[in-house]
């Protein structure tokens, strides 16, 4: 990092006039401070300076783009609190102060700063008192804008796309976020010709035929600042120009087109693969903004049933779902729906349960031999599932799928998204006493529920950035009070009701401790019935209607943010 001496210049008057931190100081001390600056030149991946260290110095941005990131504790990973882009400054507070920087400066784009240490600040406060006052007034308005900031959601601001239609993942940002969006097309193929634009949703903006990697991190810089999307459409042929596009974008969009190992050697952030389905796109353009939104599917045999009517009310919403994960029932009714069953059938497979948990159903396949660890072996049920799932695997799934159960002997949560679908749902409905442990890749698996009832933090893991659970775990209020009726009724509990209250009451007392804060928990009022109630499907399926119906307006509310 060179640093290179200011003389006077009017020029770098004219641009700190343009800087907030700025604007208003009188013509003598612009003159003194633009004495004091000195100008240095950054590439990407540089560290400005480094969360911990002293502060000395404070930077104003003349070009190109910075990324401040933190690092919450021991062994976290880094979490980026904002870019900054021409115009703004940064280091001002450790400066003042003598405290140590509070945050982790990255150039994310090539950039050229103005540096201003601390011995010139300190003699520049002495002469001019009026920058005091401007940096008081300053830091105001910016803690303003912080606030408002940290209510939007961040994203993958600058992305490669490689693909002829890049104007499609446009269109469909700002569809979803009603923000500025820009195409910067670098492909020579005149994109705009072709685009249809609906309704002027965004800009194209055609690269220069000269453009070189120097020039680009300048327009991208320029382009940053004045939209709050940047696609850059890229041929897939290597040179330095597109090498440096896909080094400085956030993230790299694959759209219907092979991927050379040329972009995975320069890409930093994720790659996202699109087959070009307006779906596909769809879902793409929620993981540049980070909405991609996940369902958390729990626990609760018949009760289960609840959560086809969740989905189905979803649907006709138009409430996007990228991402699910189901334990047992969960698993059962969510994986025939991420199939690629559609919600009318999941609801016909559910009415059918009643005829399959008879003892005539042949799918009571009963373990005779020692050590006993269950009522049935649970193979029949195996091939019986295979048939519903068409023996799909993991990898032919519709929308991403996880299943979620519980290994007996170690206690740990074991996570499937790999592998025949059957075989990781049979594991995961396998309730204890009634199904012999799955025996599965080296693990002895039963009901997850017995580890993660609803598993939302399933799908923190796997990049969800809003997180829907339907949870039909009901109170210990709700299942008393249903007790208390079945006992005034002279109901007997029988051995599965037994078993199914027992479960219950586990998956209760986890959920309390386990369950990840998600950002709309639906809540069907399942506790009239039992968890063995099969013949109420048709009162399930309504029950979830009406549970997702009335989270609706919260649901919508964070999906227009």
């Amino acid at each position: 990092m060179n640093e290179v001496a200011n003389p006077f210049n009017p020029t770098i008057i004219d641009s700190l006039t343009r800087i907030p931190f700025f604007r208003g100081l009188p013509a003598e001390a612009l003159s003194a401070i633009s004495a004091k600056l000195q100008r240095i030149r950054l590439e990407h991946g540089a560290v400005v300076f480094a969360q911990d260290t002293m502060g000395d110095a404070m930077y104003l941005i003349e070009s190109g783009q910075i990324k401040v990131s933190v690092i919450v504790g021991p062994g976290q990973p880094e979490k980026v609190v904002n870019f900054l882009g021409p115009g703004n400054f940064f280091g001002e507070m450790a400066l003042l102060l003598n405290q140590r920087r509070s945050a982790t400066v990255t150039v994310s784009i090539d950039a050229d700063l103005w540096v201003l240490h601390k011995a010139d600040m300190d003699e520049l406060l002495v002469d001019y008192p009026v920058i005091a006052l401007q940096i008081t007034k300053e830091l105001s308005r910016r803690l303003t804008d912080v606030v408002t900031e940290n209510t939007r959601r961040p994203g993958h601001t600058i992305s490669a796309v490689f693909g002829a239609e890049a104007w499609r993942l446009a269109n469909s940002i700002f569809n979803i976020t009603g923000q500025r969006v820009i195409v910067l097309d670098v492909t020579g193929t005149n994109m705009a010709a072709s685009a249809q634009l609906p309704d002027n949703n965004f800009v194209i903006f055609e690269a220069m035929e000269d453009l070189s990697s120097e020039g680009l991190g300048e327009t991208l810089g320029i382009l940053a600042d004045g939209f709050d999307w940047v696609l850059m459409a890229l041929p897939n042929t290597y040179n330095e120009v597109n090498a440096k596009a896909v080094q400085l974008a956030k993230a790299t969009v694959l759209l219907n087109t092979s991927e050379q190992d040329w972009i995975k050697e320069y890409s930093d952030g994720p790659i996202f693969y699109c087959n070009g389905t307006q779906t596909e796109i769809d879902r793409t353009a929620r993981k540049i903004t980070h909405c991609v939104v996940g369902l958390a599917l729990s626990s609760g045999g018949a009760r289960g049933i609840a959560h086809i009517g969740v989905i189905e009310t979803l649907e006709k919403a138009g409430i996007p779902i990228d991402i699910i994960a189901g334990t047992s029932a969960g698993s059962l009714f969510g994986g025939l729906y991420a199939s690629g069953k559609s919600v009318d059938e999941v609801a016909d497979f559910a009415r059918n349960l009643i005829k399959l948990i008879d003892l005539k159903s042949g799918l009571w396949d009963p373990k005779l031999s020692l050590p006993w660890s269950g009522l049935i072996k649970g193979n029949a049920t195996t091939k019986y599932l295979a048939r519903q799932f068409n023996d799909a695997t993991f990898a032919d799934t519709k929308i991403p799928f996880y299943v979620v159960a519980a290994d007996v002997i170690s206690g740990e949560e074991v996570v499937f998204d790999s592998g025949p679908i059957a075989e990781a749902v049979r594991a995961s409905i396998g309730m204890i006493g009634i199904f012999s442990p799955y025996q599965l890749n080296g693990h002895h698996l039963i009901d997850g529920g017995a580890v993660n009832p609803v598993p939302a933090s399933v799908l923190a893991e796997k990049g969800a950035n809003i997180i829907i659970a339907s949870s039909v775990i009901p109170s210990l209020e709700a299942d008393r009070a249903r007790g208390q009726q079945a006992t005034h009724r002279s109901q007997k509990p029988n051995f599965l009701n037994v078993l199914s209250n027992m479960m219950s009451i586990m998956e209760r007392e986890i959920v309390k401790t386990r369950m990840t804060p998600v950002d709309v928990l639906i809540k069907p009022k399942v506790e009239v019935y039992s968890a063995m109630n099969y013949d109420k499907a048709d009162e399930f399926l309504q029950i979830g209607r009406e549970a997702a119906e009335e989270a609706m307006p919260l649901l919508k509310k964070l999906l227009n943010n």
